[in-house]
C-alpha cells in the first residue's frame, strides 16, 4: 500500500462511524425487536458469514448487493439482473457459486444470467461466504471464495397433524417505479412437506439528478415448488424452479435481455449409513435465451451511419451430480466425495434483417468436471484444524465455426468475409479437445490466544481451467463472460489452468459488546488469464476494420492479489448498534508492470441503528475510494471516490405484519461505483463510452406478512 491508501484507509473508517462515509445494511437488529432482518453470524474455523435475507430492510433485486456486506465482497454491475460476484478481486467463474447446494452455470456467453441473479432476493433464506479459504467441499472449482445461496424452502414440524405456513411480501420504489411481489406458502407435518413459492420483480429505466440511464428497465418472475418426505430417517427432496425473465437492459453489455427463461429440476436424497450420513443429489438446467441490440436501445450504427442490428439465441444444458459421505468423528468430522458438472452451450448470431448474416460464435461446446475430494476438521487442546484436498479433471471441447458476414463480392470490405473465413479454417482445423488436471489441497487453524482474541491462519492451493470463452472465442467479439470492458477478444485453446497460492492471516478480536475480525490475504497466481495484446494478424486487420481498435487475445500471465479486509460490531447500549466492513484489495501482474482489470477499491459499509421494541431505524452509508490502479492493457478509466447516505426503517404492526420503508442515495448524489462497467448505449443521458452513474435518490415501501 502506497501512503496515500493508508490515508484512504483512515478516511474510510472514520467517516462512517460519524455517519458520513460508507455503507449498505448490516442490520443487526435484537431478537426482541420481531423483526425479521439480516443478521450477520461469527466467523468458525472455516471462515463462514452467514446473511439471512431481510424481508422490509432492503429493496435488493437479488443477492449481488448483499456481497458488500461480507469483508471483501463486492460486485460487478452490467444491468439491473445482471450482477457478478466479486471477493478479494476474484470475479465470476473465479468464485464459486452454490444455489441450494449446485454449482449454477451462466448460459449467456456474456453471463447475463449471473449466478448471484438467478435467485430473486424475495425467495432468498440466506447466503453464506466461505470467508478466504473455502473449503475444497465448496469450492468445487475457481481461485476465489464459495458462496452458497440458500432459497425458502419447507421442513417437518414437530406434529403428526397437517399445518400451513407462508410469507408474502410486496414493495415499491419511487426511482424507475419499481414494483416487486413475493409468496411463499406450504403444509407441512412430521414426515412430509410441500412448498410452492413465486415472485415478479418490474422497473423501468432508473433516474439521477440530470438524465434517465436508458436500457435499464427489467421484468422476472421466478416460481419454486418443492417437496420433501421422511421414509424412516431417510429424507427425500424433489424440487423445480421455473425462471422467466422479459425484458431486461444490460448497458454496460452489447446487447439487453429480450427473454431468459430457464427449468431447473433436483432431487437430494439424505440418509444416515452406518456411523455417518449420505448425501446424494442430482440436478439439471437448461436455458433458453434470447438478446438483441435493438429492443431496449437505438440500434448501434457502423462507422458509415448503417443500422447494425444483432440478435443471439444462445442455448445451454447443466447436469449436476454430487455423492459425499460424512463421518462423525469424536473431535471432528470427516467427509468424502465426488461432484460433477456437465456443461453444453450453444451460441449463434444473426441480423434479423438480413437472412443471408450469422455467425455459429460458440458451436457444441462441452465442459465436464468430475471431481474427488476430502476434507477433515478437527480440535486438539489448543487448535481447531481444517485440512482438504480436491481432484478435478475438466474435459472441453467445441464444434466447428463458421460464418457470413453477408458482405457482396465485389465490395472493398469483402476482405472481411475472407479474414472470418480464415480464422475459422484454423480454429475447424486445430485440436479443440483438452484435459486439465486439478489438485487443490488447503490447511487452517485457529487458536485462542486469551479469552478475548483468536488467531486464524490459512494455506491453500487452488485451480481454474479456462471457460469457454477464453478458450473457444475464434473471432474478435466481446462475448467475454461479462468482462464488459468494451474490448473484442479472441480465445486460446491453448490456455493453461490458473492456480493460485494463498496466505491469509487473520484475528478476531471480543468482548462482551464489540467484535473486530481484520484478515490479511496474499494470493500469488500463475498463469493468470487475461486480454494482451493480439498477435494474430489476421484477426487484428478484422478488429480494426470493424471497431477503430486491435483485439486481445486471452493469455496466461503471473499476478498478485494481497489486501485486508475487516467487519466489526459494536453494542453501544441495549438500543444502538454500530457495525460494518472495510475492504481493501491490490490487484497487478508481476511479469509486467500493470494493474488487474476492474478492481474494487478501498471500499466500506457501516450502519448505526436503534431499536426500540417493535420498530428499528437504521441510518447507514456505502462508500468507496478512488481507484487509480487500472489495467492499461485495455485502456481501464481511473475512478473517483463516492459516498451515499441511506435511511432504513422497519415497523412490527402485529404479529405477523411488518412494514419497512426508506431512502437510498438520501441526497441524490451523482456518482460513478469503479464496478459499474461502460455504458454502450446510443441516446442515453450518460455518454457512450464512459462508466455507468449510478442510481439516484430512491424512496420505497415493503410490506410483510406471515403465518
Amino acid at each position: 500500500m502506497h501512503f496515500t491508501d493508508y490515508i484512504k484507509l483512515l478516511v474510510l473508517v472514520l467517516l462512517p462511524m460519524t455517519a458520513l462515509g460508507a455503507t449498505e445494511d448490516a442490520e443487526q437488529i435484537s431478537e426482541e425487536a420481531g423483526l425479521e432482518v439480516v443478521i450477520v453470524t461469527g466467523v468458525r474455523i472455516r471462515g463462514d458469514l452467514m446473511l439471512q435475507s431481510s424481508q422490509i430492510a432492503k429493496t435488493g433485486l437479488d443477492n449481488s448487493d448483499l456481497m458488500r456486506m461480507f469483508p471483501g465482497g463486492n460486485r460487478n454491475s452490467n444491468g439491473p439482473l445482471t450482477r457478478i460476484s466479486q471477493y478479494r478481486g476474484m470475479v465470476g467463474a473465479q468464485n464459486s457459486v452454490l444455489i441450494d447446494g449446485t454449482a449454477y452455470s451462466a448460459d449467456c456467453p456474456n453471463w447475463m444470467d449471473s449466478p448471484l441473479s438467478s435467485i430473486p432476493q424475495s425467495l432468498t433464506e440466506s447466503i453464506t461466504l466461505h470467508r478466504g479459504l473455502g473449503s475444497v467441499k465448496n469450492v468445487q472449482e475457481g481461485l476465489g471464495v464459495g458462496i452458497e445461496i440458500s432459497s425458502r424452502s419447507g421442513s417437518f414440524s414437530a406434529a403428526e397433524d397437517w399445518s400451513m405456513y407462508g410469507n408474502a411480501e410486496a414493495g415499491y420504489g419511487s426511482n424507475a417505479s419499481a414494483w416487486s411481489a413475493a409468496v411463499f406458502a406450504g403444509f407441512h407435518n412430521d414426515s412430509n412437506w410441500l412448498s410452492i413459492a413465486a415472485s415478479n420483480d418490474r422497473g423501468d429505466d432508473y433516474e439521477f439528478d440530470g438524465g434517465t440511464a436508458l436500457a435499464t428497465e427489467y421484468d422476472r418472475s421466478q416460481y419454486r415448488i418443492g417437496y420433501g418426505h421422511l421414509f424412516g430417517e431417510t429424507e427425500v427432496i424433489l424440487g423445480a424452479v421455473i425462471n422467466r425473465t422479459g425484458m431486461a437492459g444490460t448497458p454496460a453489455l452489447p446487447m439487453d435481455m429480450r427473454y431468459l427463461d430457464s427449468e431447473q429440476y433436483n432431487v437430494e436424497l439424505n440418509s444416515p449409513l452406518g456411523p455417518g450420513a449420505v448425501t446424494f443429489s442430482f440436478n439439471t438446467l437448461s436455458v433458453d435465451h434470447i438478446m438483441d441490440n435493438f429492443t431496449l436501445r437505438p440500434v448501434p450504427l457502423s462507422g458509415k451511419g448503417k443500422p447494425m442490428y444483432r440478435e443471439s439465441a444462445p442455448l445451454g444444458d447443466t447436469d449436476a451430480l454430487k455423492l459425499f459421505y460424512t463421518l462423525d468423528l469424536e473431535n471432528g468430522d470427516l467427509e468424502i466425495g465426488f461432484d460433477s458438472k456437465w456443461e453444453s452451450h450453444d451460441h449463434p448470431i444473426i441480423d434479423p434483417t438480413n437472412e443471408a448474416y450469422y455467425l455459429t460464435n460458440f458451436n457444441d461446446i462441452d465442459r465436464d468436471r468430475n471431481g474427488l475430494f476430502a476434507t477433515a476438521t478437527w480440535a486438539t487442546t489448543n487448535w481447531a484444524l481444517e485440512a482438504g484436498l480436491r481432484y478435478n479433471r475438466v474435459e472441453m471441447d467445441a464444434g466447428d465455426v463458421d460464418g457470413n458476414l453477408a458482405i457482396p463480392p465485389m465490395s472493398p470490405m469483402y476482405v472481411q468475409q475472407e479474414r472470418l473465413d480464415k480464422l475459422a479454417a484454423e480454429f475447424n482445423a486445430s485440436d479443440r479437445s483438452k484435459t486439465d488436471h486439478h489438485w487443490v489441497g488447503l490447511f487452517k487453524a485457529s487458536r485462542h490466544l486469551g479469552d478475548t482474541t483468536r488467531l486464524n491462519l490459512g494455506l491453500g492451493r487452488k485451480v481454474r481451467s479456462p471457460s469457454y470463452q477464453e478458450r473457444y472465442l475464434w473471432l474478435p467479439m466481446t462475448a467475454t463472460g461479462g468482462l464488459a470492458d468494451g474490448r473484442t477478444y479472441i480465445g486460446d485453446i491453448d490456455l493453461k489452468p490458473e492456480t493460485s497460492i494463498e496466505l491469509t492471516v487473520g484475528f478476531d478480536w471480543f468482548t462482551d459488546s464489540f467484535k473486530i475480525t481484520p484478515e490479511l490475504f496474499y494470493r500469488d497466481v500463475s498463469n493468470f488469464i487475461q486480454g494482451t495484446p493480439s498477435t494474430n494478424q489476421t484477426a487484428n486487420m478484422f478488429a480494426l476494420m470493424s471497431t477503430g481498435k486491435l483485439p486481445l487475445q486471452y493469455a496466461n500471465v503471473d499476478a498478485e492479489l494481497y489486501g485486508i479486509d475487516l467487519g466489526y460490531e459494536w453494542t453501544i447500549n441495549d438500543a444502538f448498534m454500530l457495525n460494518g466492513t472495510l475492504s481493501y484489495v491490490r490487484g497487478k501482474r508481476t511479469d509486467e508492470p500493470d494493474n488487474l482489470y476492474r478492481i474494487s477499491p478501498l471500499s466500506s459499509y457501516v450502519a448505526l441503528t436503534y431499536t426500540h421494541e417493535r420498530y428499528f431505524v437504521s441510518a447507514e452509508s456505502v462508500a468507496s475510494a478512488s481507484q487509480d490502479n487500472v489495467a492499461e492493457f485495455n485502456d481501464e478509466e481511473e475512478s473517483a471516490g463516492w459516498g451515499i447516505f441511506n435511511l432504513r426503517a422497519g415497523l412490527e404492526l402485529t404479529d405477523a405484519i411488518t412494514l419497512g420503508a426508506g431512502v437510498e442515495n438520501l441526497f441524490d448524489k451523482v456518482y460513478r461505483d469503479h464496478l459499474g462497467g461502460y455504458n454502450r448505449v446510443r441516446e442515453s443521458d450518460i455518454p457512450l463510452g464512459t462508466r455507468m452513474i449510478s442510481m439516484g435518490r430512491n424512496y420505497y415501501l415493503k410490506f410483510n406478512i406471515s403465518w
